[in-house]
């Protein structure tokens, strides 16, 4: 029998053909498994490790967490953002750039760690980085960056706050000591776009911001002044030196052969820089000349040539009206002298020399047209005044006026002024001191006596039938004179004014015989004149007073009251107008000086 394994039965039992083969694959899918779970174990403990060996701009990060990591670098790594790069601009017309200093950190740009560090720590199956987790590897991983652009432009335009220089414009002066110049001087201005994304670019180099020699090429733009060296240089060459460089010669002549009158007027250098100024627009210089002054200058020199026309007018000669011819005039021809002599500037020789213009000038009122004229009395008006010891002064006042007033001419549509006739109330013009009406006084004053004069003259227009203008009644009735037709005279704020309507020419004629002035204008009269002497009504009585002091002066009493009188004026027996006035007096008091020193009326 042969040898075998007896069963409990005694009988023999073979082996199971294969059995031992399927022992050995279980043991090996039983290996497998635990294996396979150990791999994936590994893979999922290493996917939030560095790999040993792995480094960051230098920083030894092998076999950390993402975390450890990432604490890692952000401390170590820190001076990358605060230290600041340097962004060298080129100056314009400098050797050397200005370099401007910017931090990382204050202007948008950072290191992106995570981003860093996700190419290193993930879930991986590859046997080769798990390989490397476990033997290690010599790895430098990219350091990675990012740029917050809003920030970035900024901070760049904070650079050009500093980097930029405005242009300075130059300038030139003309003065009466010369001509001065100030150079221009080109400005500079940062391209903050540019060199925003030059310092984009280079941050977001790999490797860049870690380098030794963190530089940035900045971009600059040169700025040219409105007004630039080039054209002041020009401008002097051009026109101003030219235009100072010697006289400029003005020349004018009035009438004919031996009648003829020349003049000239030279414009030397200190004329020319008195008249000249520089003006600029849009960059450019040109010449601009003084066309008042000029004229005024010119006129120094060529004045002389110049005279008013004279209208034909009349004088009295003692009694008579003659007629005075009128006479051309000659005036300067202003249009075209300034730019002649602004063009001669430019020109050399006889080019400098202006020839102006005189013309002649007519009256308006030409000698034909006194032809017609004819003077006979229009109106006339007599007023006698008080003589005597006590009088004198207001005598030799009445005198005075009169001479000033008698042969006063007053062509058609002018106006009369008895205040300016009278000329300037002074003791040089022979006007002494006389009573005068004061706050319803009579009180001494330069000229006392004159408003008698102011008195004719109204009624002289009155009886004239020109128009009147203004008179003022004095303030109590003065029984000399007519009721409602006086006027009194307080030059200038009270003046007596008329007017002359007619076509010819009115003079007045005034003279003194005795105790009377007398008054006639002459001319051609073109009214009838009436008058209407209203009754006194409203009347009022005057009181009596003592005056015991030195400068009290006597007064007659005099009754108030209103009056209304009208002028009519009528041509062709036909009423063409008529003035009325109401004047209403004061009653004045009767004044009784008591001082032995108190003036004399």
């Amino acid at each position: 029998m042969s040898k075998g394994t007896q069963s409990p039965s005694g009988l023999r039992e073979e082996p199971a053909a294969g059995r031992g083969w399927w022992s050995v694959l279980l043991a090996l899918a039983v290996a497998v498994v635990l294996l396979g779970g150990a791999y994936v174990a590994a893979a999922y403990y290493f996917k939030d490790r560095q790999p040993a060996g792995v480094s960051v701009a230098g920083v030894d990060i092998g076999s950390l967490t993402r975390e450890q990591a990432q604490d890692v670098l952000s401390r170590q790594l820190a001076e990358l953002t605060s230290s600041p790069i340097t962004v060298r601009t080129p100056v314009p017309g400098a050797q050397e750039p200005e370099e401007l200093s910017l931090v990382p950190e204050e202007a948008g740009l950072r290191l992106d760690v995570d981003a860093t560090l996700s190419d290193a720590t993930r879930l991986s199956f590859d046997p080769r980085e798990l390989w490397s987790h476990v033997a290690g590897t010599d790895q430098e991983l990219p350091l990675r960056t990012a740029v917050d652009q809003e920030a970035l432009d900024a901070a760049v335009t904070g650079l050009a706050e500093d980097y930029d220089r405005d242009p300075e414009d130059g300038e030139v002066t003309i003065g009466p000591d010369g001509v001065e110049a100030k150079e221009a001087a080109m400005g500079h201005s940062l391209d903050v776009p540019a060199t925003a994304e030059e310092i984009r670019e280079a941050w977001l180099t790999p490797g860049w911001p870690t380098g030794e020699d963190r530089e940035v090429e900045g971009h600059s733009a040169e700025v040219v002044p409105e007004l630039t060296q080039a054209e002041i240089d020009r401008f002097t060459r051009e026109e101003l030196d030219p235009a100072l460089g010697s006289p400029v010669l003005v020349t004018a002549a009035r009438g004919d052969g031996d009648d003829e009158l020349t003049a000239t007027a030279e414009l030397v250098e200190r004329d020319l820089r008195a008249l000249l100024a520089v003006r600029q627009e849009d960059g450019r210089l040109s010449l601009e000349l003084d066309k008042e002054g000029l004229l005024d200058r010119v006129r120094q020199d060529l004045g002389q040539l110049e005279a008013g026309p004279l209208d034909a007018t009349v004088r009295l000669d003692g009694t008579e009206v003659q007629v005075v011819p009128a006479q051309v005039g000659y005036a300067l021809e202003e249009d075209g002298v300034a730019d002649a002599v602004l063009a001669a500037l430019a020109e050399e020789g006889e080019g400098r020399t202006v020839e102006a213009g005189v013309s002649v000038v007519e009256p308006a009122i030409p000698t034909e047209v006194s032809e017609g004229w004819r003077f006979r009395p229009m109106g006339s008006f007599v007023s006698a005044f008080p003589t005597g010891p006590a009088n004198e002064a207001r005598t030799a006042n009445l005198r005075a006026g009169v001479a000033h007033v008698n042969g006063t001419v007053v062509m058609p549509g002018e106006q009369f002024s008895l205040g300016a006739a009278l000329g300037d109330i002074s003791e040089e013009a022979g006007y002494v001191e006389a009573p005068v009406i004061m706050d319803g006084r009579l009180v001494m004053g330069l000229g006392g006596g004159l408003s008698q004069i102011s008195t004719v003259v109204l009624n002289a227009s009155w009886n004239s039938g020109v128009q009147l203008d203004a008179h003022t009644p004095h303030s109590f009735y003065i029984s000399r004179y007519p009721a409602g037709r006086e006027a009194t005279l307080a030059y200038p704020v009270i003046d007596n004014l008329w007017t002359n309507d007619t076509d010819t020419p009115v003079v007045v004629r005034a003279w003194i015989s005795g105790d009377e002035i007398h008054m006639t204008y002459l001319g051609q009269r073109q009214y009838d004149v009436r008058t209407i002497d209203g009754e006194r009504r409203n009347i009022t009585q005057g009181g009596e007073e003592e005056d015991d002091s030195e400068d009290c002066v006597p007064q007659a009493k005099s009754e108030g009251f209103t009056i209304t009188v009208v002028r009519v004026l009528s041509r062709d027996g036909q009423e063409a107008h008529r003035d009325e006035f109401t004047t209403t007096y004061q009653a004045s008091d009767q004044v009784t000086c008591t001082h032995p020193d108190a003036g004399q009326p």
